[in-house]
């Protein structure tokens, strides 16, 4: 299994970055992230290996965290000090060079995206924290909305 060392990545889903929007409140409040719309300004992740698993931060170093909002969890980026979420990246070797899923250590839900249909990202692109039903077969076979694209910045 391919494993990546600490350092600064891209972070795309399909074609699409993944980052915050560049228009955000000034509040501390976590901030959303979002599948961009092909073409918005990709920003680099830091992503840090801790023991077995990773912390990765947003643009402006904030790392990451599954929040409960509205039913259901999603990623966001902690500005205020909260704990982050340490993830799991797997290579998802079945589906090419340099893709991963990329879930929870402690529950396992996944990373799962949506390509986003406008210019400005809404609800629906932000990147959803989520438990897959997955196939009993070796190697699995992830859905490509939980794929994800890393390579080196």
């Amino acid at each position: 299994m391919d494993t990546l060392s600490s350092g600064t990545y891209f972070i795309r889903n399909l074609r699409f970055p993944v980052s915050r929007f560049h228009i955000e409140d000034k509040s501390l409040n976590p901030k959303a992230v979002y599948t961009l719309p092909e073409g918005a300004e990709e920003q680099p992740w830091n992503i840090e290996r801790v023991g077995d698993g990773y912390i990765l931060s947003n643009p402006g170093g904030a790392p990451t965290a599954a929040i409960p909002h509205k039913g259901q969890e999603y990623l966001f980026a902690l500005l205020n000090g909260e704990r982050p979420t340490k993830w799991k990246i797997e290579s998802v070797i079945s589906a090419g060079f340099s893709l991963y899923v990329i879930k929870s250590a402690d529950d396992g839900k996944f990373w799962v995206s949506s390509a986003p249909e406008h210019k400005n990202p809404t609800e629906e692109n932000q990147i959803e924290i989520k438990r897959l039903i997955l196939q009993p077969v070796e190697p699995p076979r992830y859905p490509p909305e939980a794929v994800f694209e890393i390579v080196r910045s």
